[in-house]
């Protein structure tokens, strides 16, 4: 086509970037047809967005100084390798080595305006990635780019650190299970004890949730020791004391507590109920049944949560040459909604378990079991009572009951003189499963408590504090959960290496902290400026949302089909890019991110 502008305006395209019918034919009218325009499309969803926040973060930079580099190395960067790696995972919710080369071809213009140079086509090969993993493995690089990644956040974006929670997750894999490998066998988070798992300790900064530090484990490790060594980390890399330490009940070893106060830093745990635990716990429930001890209500607005009350106690213990003690606040609560649920699951039992006990003794008939023996019914009826927890709640009754049958002995016709024989059936009917009142009364009284122990301050941390401070606990666990499930999906694990298994559990905690403060910069911006997102929803287009998951976002974004065109002509290649929608600015405004970073990809046409 001659005269073809330099550079055609976007009104010229429909949403899918192809030159639209009306804008064809107001050409024709100022331009003679002799040639036709070959058009190549390239989506950009929200790839952009992704690297870019991952620029801003100076996530490539930060990679780079760690992950090093090689006298022979050729093409992008192992920071920039690993970046579009990560941007990968976030976009098509799939962290296989072999899928990416695929994808960064079909996004190679977008992504080399992005990186500002060419990809190569051996830039991101199999070889390569692994390498980038193989990297990645080393717990001293590992520590030093934790610590660089968590300080290079902050300097862009303000992430208050009110406490620090601790928890760890398994992740499995169709490996085989090796004397002294990661990957064994253990107690399995995600219900697959059949295969072999690694083990995930991390902490994460509260209320933001973001990663603070990480480390991996052998499947079978059990939690209790973990906890020291990833509190070490933090203080190091916050390089603070005085911090607020929350964990479940396997953070409350009286060693992993007595070091945590000899550090100058306070806890909040539950109590196992093990040990002397049980009985004392007994004890102060009954204080509160019988009415010797005055609860607090504790509300959270005008939710109630539940109720308690606290005392203190000294505690005692020995860190190698050192002796340490220290006033412990023991908080003995009742959680509102956990006593409910634990209500709604005994009653559940009972039920199961009634329906059991009657179906023992079911009317006699072919193929229905009969119990002849007493003793053999007593020990059927203990069992139903104790697997379904119930066994001083119920009250079984049942009675014995015979049936006398007469016959002739041998065949043929009886007479008068002829022998008879008398055979007496005696079989047991369940008459009666009833519920003991009382016992049931007692067990729902005990529903719904725990105990927690601080050594906080009253005046840092109150009684409701402490149950809304552990009951945040949901962070790190969701966090878990975005591991787990897309967009992430890190199980199972799709390397059979160590050193890659260990580089890929790790390269995939990076993204999970670049997705996680993408949820709490949307979140935070909605919030700064009281607007709710429209258009999350597929079929439901004016549904609005004030706290929208990031995952949820990143595919609405997708679902614009933002599409970058190479329009091919007699006067060279021009590139346009779709408008950029009233949705994608409103994200990109959250991030502090402008909108020309889509639209510099139409930049710089020949």
């Amino acid at each position: 086509m001659r005269n073809l502008p330099s550079q055609i305006d976007a009104p010229f395209f429909n949403s899918r970037g192809s030159l639209s019918t009306v804008a064809f034919l107001n050409l024709q009218e100022t331009t003679l047809m002799t040639a036709t325009l070959d058009l190549v499309h390239e989506r950009v969803d929200d790839i952009p967005l992704l690297i870019g926040l991952a620029q801003k973060l100076d996530l490539p930079g930060v990679l780079d100084r760690h992950l090093g580099d090689h006298h022979l190395h050729q093409g992008l960067s192992y920071g920039s390798l690993a970046t579009v790696w990560i941007a990968f995972i976030l976009s098509e919710g799939d962290h296989r080595k072999v899928s990416v080369r695929d994808w960064v071809q079909r996004h190679c213009q977008t992504l080399s305006r992005l990186i500002g140079q060419p990809i190569r086509p051996t830039d991101f090969t199999d070889d390569r990635l692994g390498i980038v993993l193989r990297r990645l493995s080393p717990a001293a690089t590992w520590h030093g780019l934790e610590t660089d990644l968590w300080r290079a956040t902050c300097d862009v974006y303000d992430l208050s650190v009110e406490r620090v929670r601790l928890d760890s997750t398994t992740a499995y894999g169709f490996h085989t299970a090796t004397d002294g490998g990661l990957m064994q066998r253990g107690h399995s988070k995600d219900h697959r004890p059949d295969l072999p798992q690694l083990k995930l300790m991390a902490a994460a900064a509260e209320p933001s949730g973001q990663v603070l530090v990480s480390e991996i484990y052998p499947g079978q490790t059990a939690d209790d020791p973990l906890y020291l060594p990833m509190i070490n980390r933090v203080r190091d890399l916050l390089g603070q004391t005085g911090l607020l330490y929350v964990g479940d009940c396997k953070m409350a070893a009286l060693a992993t507590r007595a070091d945590i106060v000899a550090h100058g830093d306070y806890y909040l745990t539950t109590l196992p109920l093990t040990g002397t635990t049980p009985a004392e716990l007994d004890q102060w429930i009954a204080a509160v049944t019988a009415g010797q001890q005055v609860v607090e209500l504790l509300w959270d607005g005008p939710r109630l949560l539940g109720a308690g009350y606290e005392f203190e106690r000294p505690l005692t213990a020995t860190l190698g040459q050192r002796t340490v003690t220290w006033q412990e606040r023991v908080q003995v609560l009742r959680s509102r909604s956990l006593a409910a649920t634990q209500d709604r699951a005994l009653e559940d039992r009972l039920r199961r378990a009634e329906a059991d006990l009657r179906g023992l003794t079911p009317p006699p008939g072919r193929g229905r079991r009969q119990y002849d023996d007493e003793t053999a019914l007593g020990a059927a009826v203990a069992a139903v009572l104790e697997r379904q927890d119930a066994t001083a709640l119920l009250r079984v009754q049942w009675q014995r009951q015979e049936q006398v049958h007469t016959s002739y002995v041998g065949r043929g016709r009886g007479g008068p003189g002829r022998a008879q024989r008398t055979v007496t059936r005696v079989r047991y009917q369940i008459t009666a499963v009833e519920r003991d009142p009382v016992a049931v009364a007692q067990r729902q009284a005990r529903h719904g408590w725990r105990v927690q122990v601080s050594n906080a301050p009253r005046q840092r941390l109150s009684l409701t504090d402490s149950v809304l401070g552990y009951r945040s606990g949901w962070s790190l666990e969701r966090d878990f959960h975005l591991l787990k499930d897309r967009p992430l999906g890190i199980s199972p694990l799709w390397v059979r290496r160590e050193d890659q298994i260990v580089g890929l559990t790790r390269l995939l905690t990076v993204a999970l902290r670049v997705l996680t403060l993408f949820e709490v910069l949307v979140r935070r911006g909605q919030a700064q400026r009281k607007e709710r997102l429209r258009g999350l929803y597929p079929g439901q287009a004016q549904r609005t949302t004030e706290r929208p998951t990031g995952f949820r976002v990143l595919r609405a974004i997708a679902q614009l089909e933002m599409t970058l065109t190479q329009i091919s002509g007699p006067d060279g290649d021009h590139w346009q890019i779709s408008p950029v929608p009233e949705l994608l600015e409103q994200v990109l405004s959250y991030l502090d991110l402008s909108p020309a970073i889509y639209k510099r990809l139409a930049e710089n046409s020949t």
